[in-house]
């Protein structure tokens, strides 16, 4: 019994020890995640910790950022490059507005988004070896206990879009209530003017 908890604790303390050691190490702005996909010790928690560097934060619009009906955009979250940004952009609830729009449902109507699913490139980062070895380490998963990542959701400055009247008059479209101009932006009720 005093044994496990003294391993227990030594295993706490060296941990702690190396968190520590690293925690005073300097990141330059938007510097990529140290994580080496080619020597990789997964026993090692300093390489875990690699994936805290700082990233940078995408813009956030109320434009289409996200094509669910294209697989070129589930791409991206398995991609190394922009997995952590697209995790960023969807822990912020202003981008939850594009999903609130016609027009990101009128992209499943269009056959090319359709035909990208049935042609093999669009899957090329899945089958990327690069991307399998760096999905096996653990330093993959370690942003998931950022505190960064889930910052955005406790800002009440990004709830203010749902609080704006102008963004419901847009998504109706009694901004632009034009049934003959065919460029129009879709909205729900905009062709009822």
């Amino acid at each position: 019994m005093i044994k496990s908890k003294l391993i227990a604790l030594t295993s706490a303390a060296l941990l702690a020890l190396s968190l520590t050691s690293n925690a005073n190490q300097t990141v330059e702005a938007g510097a990529k995640p140290a994580v080496s996909t080619t020597n990789v010790n997964w026993f090692d928690p300093n390489n875990w910790m690699g994936a805290m560097a700082a990233t940078e934060l995408p813009a956030i619009s109320t434009e289409l950022t996200f094509n669910a009906a294209h697989p070129g955009a589930w791409m991206k979250w398995i991609d190394p490059k922009t997995h952590i940004p697209m995790h960023m952009t969807f822990m912020n609830p202003k981008s939850y507005v594009q999903f609130m729009q016609p027009q990101f449902y009128m992209e499943f109507t269009k056959p090319e988004n359709m035909m990208a699913w049935m042609n093999p490139a669009s899957y090329q980062v899945m089958m990327d070896p690069q991307t399998m070895t760096y999905w096996i380490n653990p330093a993959s998963y370690m942003h998931m206990i950022d505190p960064a990542m889930y910052q955005e959701t406790m800002n009440p400055a990004n709830y203010m879009v749902y609080m704006n009247p102008a963004t419901y008059t847009a998504w109706m479209g009694a901004q632009t209530c034009d049934p003959e101009n065919p460029n129009q932006t879709p909205s729900w009720f905009g062709s009822k003017c």
